[in-house]
């Protein structure tokens, strides 16, 4: 699949503004806070229905517009589409597949899938367990619906579970675990599902992930991903795990009382990357985590093509100015041929680390110019004078469909 056109009204610094893309490699090149990371941020939206970096919907809509338009016309097997995503100030989401019918944000990764590269990435391997979670909980959403469900569904089962141990603390215990049983049993019931479908996924990315590390290294090191499961279980088969969670949380009921959260399940949950053994967040250097993350993230492209049998488009924001000119190399060279990618950066050198046909693009005040613009071409004031607020500010980020509890 791939991604020929998009359309942009009122959406973060863009008032009106469309782009024809190339199914290739899409260099989009400018100076800060102009809209390059914006308009990889609406083809994201366009395929989870949700930011990956915005609070709130609102926070999506051009500094005193009331709504938004997003338009993306997608190149796909057996036939093309057309999503149309409307958000206003006011809280209501519209979006239409092919101008007519109306879907969820949820069944927008059916007609499009795309993978984020970002250099915040590094989180995955240096930051806390939910960042993790929250990149695995992403990807298989990607491709199941069903694991999205469950996954919201279990974060609501342990918010409202960890209300009532704090309600329960003080009582007697016979009554507490009478009342506990059935949060318990839904949470076992859905949290086994979750960390059986985590096991398998992560089983392929560490065959996978092992294939990329070794293919942008050149090097014969062994990379390993490992699951780190708060549940510890026999057998990675849905009922077996089911008996393990219900053994674990009866040993922890006490201090669950005590502390009043549920101390077990998905939410606990971790990731672990391991290099010839070792672990990479703890003593791997900044240039190990770097290829390590981009080993997952390569891993993550193969595993959303093996499982949707076409590829994901690919969006790579300010990447390659991160990366040694050897896994600046690596990378481009996994794209080329194979996947539509839409590169940002803010330096006008990158053109010629492009492979030979790749589109270029300037974008300069929210507005997108075919071709490298030089820079006295646009007046300058419409690149410098740019509010914050119209530009777009990170905010908080979220599985969408609702998935606080996971993280």
């Amino acid at each position: 699949m791939w991604v020929s056109r998009i359309e942009l009204t009122d959406f973060r610094n863009y008032a009106e503004a469309s782009v024809v893309l190339d199914p290739g490699l899409n260099l989009f090149l400018g100076l800060n806070a102009q809209g390059k990371t914006n308009l990889l941020e609406s083809v994201y939206v366009a395929s989870a229905g949700r930011s990956y970096r915005a609070a709130s919907d609102a926070d999506l809509v051009r500094w005193e517009c009331p709504h938004l338009r997003i338009v993306v016309d997608v190149e796909r097997r057996p036939s093309p589409a057309r999503l149309e995503i409307s958000y206003s100030r006011d809280g209501r989401r519209l979006i239409r597949l092919n101008g007519t019918e109306r879907i969820r944000g949820a069944e927008l990764a059916a007609f499009l899938n795309v993978v984020m590269f970002t250099p915040d990435d590094l989180a995955l391997v240096k930051g806390s367990p939910g960042d993790r979670r929250r990149f695995l909980d992403l990807e298989i959403a990607q491709v199941s619906p069903a694991y999205r469900n469950w996954a919201s569904v279990y974060g609501k089962t342990v918010a409202q579970r960890n209300a009532l141990l704090k309600q329960v603390a003080a009582g007697p215990p016979a009554k507490a675990a009478d009342l506990l049983a059935p949060w318990d049993e839904q949470l076992i019931s859905v949290g086994a599902r979750v960390i059986a479908r985590r096991a398998e996924v992560i089983a392929e990315l560490d065959r996978l992930g092992c294939e990329a590390h070794r293919r942008i290294t050149g090097t014969p090191g062994a990379l390993a991903v490992r699951y780190m499961p708060s549940v510890q279980f026999q057998s990675p088969d849905v009922q077996s795990i089911a008996r393990a969670f219900k053994d674990r949380l009866a040993e922890l009921r006490r201090v669950e009382l005590i502390r009043g959260v549920t101390m077990c399940g998905p939410h606990r949950d971790d990731i672990l990357f391991e290099l010839d053994g070792v672990n990479v967040a703890t003593f791997g250097s900044q240039g190990q985590q770097r290829s390590t993350v981009l080993a997952v993230k390569l891993a993550e492209v193969e595993f959303i093509r093996a499982h949707t049998g076409d590829q994901p488009v690919l969006l790579l924001d300010d990447v390659l100015s991160e990366l040694d000119e050897r896994r600046r190399a690596h990378l481009l060279a996994e794209i080329e041929g194979r996947y539509q990618a839409l590169v940002t950066s803010v330096e006008p050198g990158c053109v010629e680390i492009m492979p030979p046909g790749a589109t270029v693009f300037t974008i300069c005040a929210g507005q997108i110019h075919t071709g490298e613009v030089a820079a006295d071409a646009v007046p300058s004031e419409r690149c410098a004078e740019h509010d914050s607020r119209q530009a777009g500010l990170p905010g908080a980020s979220a599985l969408a469909g609702g998935n606080a509890g996971l993280e």
